[in-house]
């Protein structure tokens, strides 16, 4: 005999511990032009194991899915001292992988297992009105739940918000056994570029050259250059950007909104060079530049005016250039300032200012007229908005414990709650390091992602990657990656809210964002520190889509919520 318990998306079912009562759920309700998650939780209790089928019956057709949550390991759910803000504090298993439904599923009496429930109405046309989900489970008896789900006959806008998490290529290459540029990688590529933009993710980062990002002094990441460089015989350059080009083209076509070049000098503070493999005269290929390189120094600083020269002229002709973020260095600190202003001036000479987005901490980069776009870690944002600072982004990752982040062992409320925070402090981007990194401390060697969840032990569980390298060049999501999808949902549907109550009152921007902050409790969510749960956010959700429901004409709060 089976036990089924049907649970809102923000809780997690972890094997040894008990399903929280408080996040069982019948019905919930969607807006069209987006995605809805809920799970199903199951074990025996009868007897202590047993095969089981499941199967479920809709009238949703293909939107409907359902997918086996898998868990991962984690030796470091979050560092000494946090374990307040983490609900499964000790190494373990943990809920995270969305995969395939396998051949046979297994109940036990000792654990909880779950399946994950998704309707899909961006890809799918659904249509509005209520749905009843029917899960069946058979362990020799039958056994079912039911789920209803109401669509609202309202469309959410398109997602306007740059929005990235790093895409890296070299563990793509190295785990698929593909050349970097070879037809092998471009099919990878393509598959996961798509599931980072079905999941609100606009921006991918593009790597001119290999990117200098966590990859330890003298040591050098898988080469994975898009522009080819060839020294000319006067020692001068020419530029192939072939590889560039398809690289854009693919994304493009599976939806990105953004291009993001990747760094143009190395991380914290321009003092070195990315490594830029050329082609010399004589044929043969050599690294021009890297470690050993001064990152301001003239040598390099000529060769990335040619290069930004011929690049700008490429982009423009093909039509891509507004579109384009540009890197200098990652996460610079103010004693780095001279040399961060240097490199930044050069990159200024091609790029508007306002196109150029850098994480930092330090509010006086912007305020010294070094940058015009900071991406401020979650940690230090209170800072940037105190000073003002109305054009910045956000980011967080593995420093950023107490505030939104999306680890394996912490709950998916501190993942969704992003969407309100954004939404509240109008902030004008976000990003996040990892999408797809799969190597260890400073890249020093590769690591397995379905084995290691902190990227050998350096940071905790979750912070590299919210993907999966699926069989045969596959993206497998996460429920991190899907909870995070959500959270833009949230941001959209507040912010079409706050258009629509500005056209019908004519009041201007900030201050309709305040009402709704004000309205639906946002003004309780600061960056740190916030309490709140998943039924309080869903709660919050749901009266949105209320609020945006349209009856003959007019808007009125859904009833029955």
């Amino acid at each position: 005999m089976l036990e089924l318990k049907i649970l809102h998306s923000l809780a997690k079912v972890y094997p040894d511990m008990q399903p929280d009562e408080k996040a069982v759920v019948s019905r919930g309700s969607m807006l069209l032009n987006e995605k809805y998650h809920f799970q199903v939780a199951y074990r025996l209790v009868d007897r202590p194991q047993s095969g089981i089928s499941f199967r479920f019956e809709s009238d949703l057709g293909d939107a409907l899915t359902a997918r086996f949550v898998e868990c991962v390991p984690c030796d470091l759910t979050v560092p000494a001292g946090f374990e307040d803000v983490c609900e499964h504090p000790l190494p373990g298993l943990m809920p995270d992988i969305l995969r395939p439904m396998p051949p046979v599923l297994w109940a036990y009496t000792q654990s909880w297992r779950s399946i994950w429930m998704s309707i899909d109405a961006k890809t799918y046309d659904v249509a509005p009105g209520e749905h009843t989900i029917r899960l069946i489970f058979n362990d020799g008896a039958e056994v079912s739940a039911e789920f209803t789900l109401k669509v609202i006959d309202f469309r959410l806008p398109d997602q306007t918000l740059p929005v990235t998490n790093w895409f890296h290529s070299d563990g793509l290459c190295r785990i698929y056994n593909v050349e970097f540029g070879s037809e092998g990688y471009w099919r990878v590529m393509e598959n996961f570029v798509r599931v980072a933009v079905n999941n609100g993710i606009t921006a991918i980062l593009t790597p001119v050259f290999t990117p200098p990002l966590d990859t330890a002094v003298g040591w050098e990441r898988l080469t994975t250059q898009l522009v080819g460089v060839n020294v000319l015989p006067d020692g001068g350059y020419s530029f192939d950007f072939s590889l560039l080009e398809r690289y854009m083209s693919i994304c493009d076509k599976a939806g990105a909104k953004y291009f993001e070049i990747s760094h143009l000098y190395t991380q914290w503070g321009c003092r070195n060079a990315p490594k830029v493999i050329g082609t010399l005269p004589d044929g043969s290929k050599r690294r021009l530049f890297g470690w050993e390189t001064d990152g301001t120094g003239e040598e390099y600083s000529s060769f990335m005016r040619a290069f930004l020269g011929s690049l700008s002229a490429f982009l423009k002709d093909k039509g891509y250039f507004d579109r384009c973020l540009f890197h200098v260095s990652d996460e610079p600190d103010w004693s780095m300032r001279d040399q961060y202003a240097k490199g930044a001036a050069v990159v200024r000479e091609f790029v508007p200012a306002a196109q150029i987005i850098d994480a930092m901490s330090e509010p006086e980069f912007y305020k010294q007229g070094l940058i015009q776009t900071p991406v401020a870690c979650l940690t230090s944002i209170d800072r940037f908005i105190d000073a003002k600072i109305d054009s910045a982004w956000g980011y967080y990752c593995c420093g950023q414990i107490r505030t939104s982040n999306r680890l394996v062992a912490t709950p998916s409320y501190r993942n969704r709650i992003l969407g309100c925070q954004l939404f509240r402090y109008d902030i004008k981007g976000f990003l996040q390091w990892g999408f797809n990194f799969y190597n260890s401390h400073l890249s020093l060697e590769a690591v397995d992602p379905f084995g290691s969840s902190t990227a050998g032990g350096w940071v905790p569980g979750g912070d590299p990657f919210v993907v999966y390298p699926g069989p045969d060049g596959s993206a497998w999501e996460s429920i991190r990656l899907v909870v995070f999808d959500s959270a833009l949902s949230d941001y959209r549907a507040l912010t079409a809210l706050k258009d629509k109550r500005r056209g019908e009152e004519g009041s201007c921007d900030k201050c309709v964002r305040a009402e709704i902050s004000e309205e639906f409790g946002l003004v309780n969510y600061p960056f740190s520190d916030f309490k709140t749960s998943g039924e309080e956010l869903i709660g919050i959700r749901e009266m949105v889509n209320g609020k945006l429901q349209m009856v003959n004409g007019k808007w009125q709060v859904a009833s029955g919520k």
